[in-house]
Formats: C-alpha cells, sequence, structure tokens
C-alpha cells in the first residue's frame, strides 16, 4: 500500500481533472480560501507577528548575531504554524463542500451513478456537518496541544503527528459520512497508518507556501478518501 502512494495520487489529479462536479465543488474551497486570506492574511501573518516580536524583545535581546538568528526561527517556525493553522481553518469553513468532493470521489471510484443534487444536499446535511465539525476541532486541538509539548521534547516526532492530524482531518469526512464508530476509525487508522502518515506529512511540504495552498485543499480531500476507498476495497 505504501508503494502505491504515488500511483494514489496521480490517480487523485485523474479524478479531478475528469469529473465535472469534483472540478465544479473543488473550486468552491478555493475561493472561500482566497476570500479568508484577503480579510484575514493581513492581520494574521503581518499585525500578529509583529506584536509577537514586540513582545518577545522584551525578553530577548534583538541586537547581534544571536539575536537575529533566534527571532529569524522564530519567525520561520511562526510562519510554518500559522500557514498550517490557517489552512486547517479553511478546510473547516469550507467542509460542507469538501464532504461533498469526498462523497462524489467515493461514488466516481466505485463507479456509482450520482443523480443527486449537490446544493440540496449541503443544506440536508448542514446540521450534522457542522456538529461533526465541531467534534473535529476539538480532537484536533487536543492533539495539537499534545504535539506542542512533544515538539519541547523530541521536535521531528511533532513533525510526524502534525503530519498524522492532517490527514485526520481529511478522511474524517469519509468516517463520518459511513457512519463509523470510533472504534471502527482507529482500525482505519492502525490499517492505513503508515499511508496516512506518508500522505499527511507529504501535503505539510505541499502546504508549506501560503495561497498556493488553497489550490491543494480539494486535492487532499480527493487523495485521503482515495486512500480510504483502497484500504476498504483491500479489507474486504
Amino acid at each position: 500500500m505504501v508503494l502505491k502512494i504515488p500511483y494514489l495520487f496521480f490517480k487523485s489529479l485523474d479524478i479531478m481533472k475528469s469529473d465535472k462536479k469534483v472540478i465544479m465543488l473543488g473550486l468552491i474551497p478555493v475561493i472561500l480560501g482566497f476570500i479568508c486570506y484577503y480579510f484575514l492574511g493581513g492581520y494574521v501573518f503581518n499585525d500578529l507577528q509583529l506584536i509577537g516580536k514586540e513582545y518577545l524583545s522584551k525578553y530577548v535581546d534583538a541586537s547581534g548575531w544571536v539575536g537575529s538568528v533566534f527571532f529569524g526561527l522564530i519567525t520561520i517556525l511562526f510562519a510554518v504554524f500559522m500557514n498550517f493553522t490557517f489552512f486547517i481553518f479553511v478546510s473547516v469553513i469550507a467542509a460542507p463542500f469538501n464532504d461533498l468532493i469526498s462523497s462524489r470521489v467515493e461514488k466516481v471510484y466505485s463507479q456509482e451513478r450520482d443523480d443527486s443534487d449537490a446544493f440540496s444536499g449541503i443544506l440536508k446535511k448542514l446540521p450534522e456537518l457542522i456538529k461533526n465539525e465541531m467534534k473535529k476541532i476539538g480532537f484536533i486541538i487536543i492533539l495539537s496541544i499534545i504535539n506542542v509539548i512533544i515538539g519541547f521534547v523530541f521536535p521531528p516526532a511533532s513533525f510526524v503527528l502534525a503530519g498524522l492530524i492532517l490527514a485526520i482531518s481529511f478522511v474524517d469526512y469519509s468516517w463520518s459520512r459511513n457512519e463509523m464508530t470510533f472504534s471502527e476509525c482507529f482500525i482505519d487508522v492502525k490499517k492505513g497508518f503508515l499511508p496516512y502518515l506518508l500522505g499527511g506529512v507529504s501535503f505539510l511540504f505541499l502546504i508549506a507556501v501560503p495561497i498556493l495552498n488553497l489550490f491543494f485543499l480539494p486535492l487532499a480531500v480527493v487523495f485521503f478518501t482515495v486512500i480510504f476507498c483502497e484500504l476498504r476495497k483491500k479489507n474486504a
């Protein structure tokens, strides 16, 4: 399964390019992301960072090469962390459309006919989706706190856990739609641990560039849904 990850990535690209519904639905999260960047990006990546620097300068001498290196590293870490957080934030806002993309991918993958009205489906499932997203946010926050603590002890493990968190945030659409219990989700992660982990770590690099990462948002939904379908087919 691990060796198939490059194949699954290109298969995900083929699904996106060949299915008009996936393309149309995929554009919506991108547009929502651009709107969020326009209204919040300046504050998050400029003003908030400046406030942090001013606060740290009270306790750390910014003059000299030591201070420059320290603030340079802090700036990079802040940018990476905020970019990852912003990406998750946009994906949560776009959750109804991400869920429809995931649902469509499952139908395409299993070659089922899809005659459903996408937008009526959003309205019907909106309360359930909001409830599920709230649960997911809470779960991600708990994992993120654990991740920060681990990062102080062993930074590489923190990076790996961040990749797994990213994978879970996208495969969760399939888990929720198929009404899987917590134990079933845990078993799914256990069986597909390496594909989910390697896929999550790979997308951490792909989403590292602000704005460009918006185009990887629908692709991430497709990719992790494809992995989920492959695992189900393998374990059927």
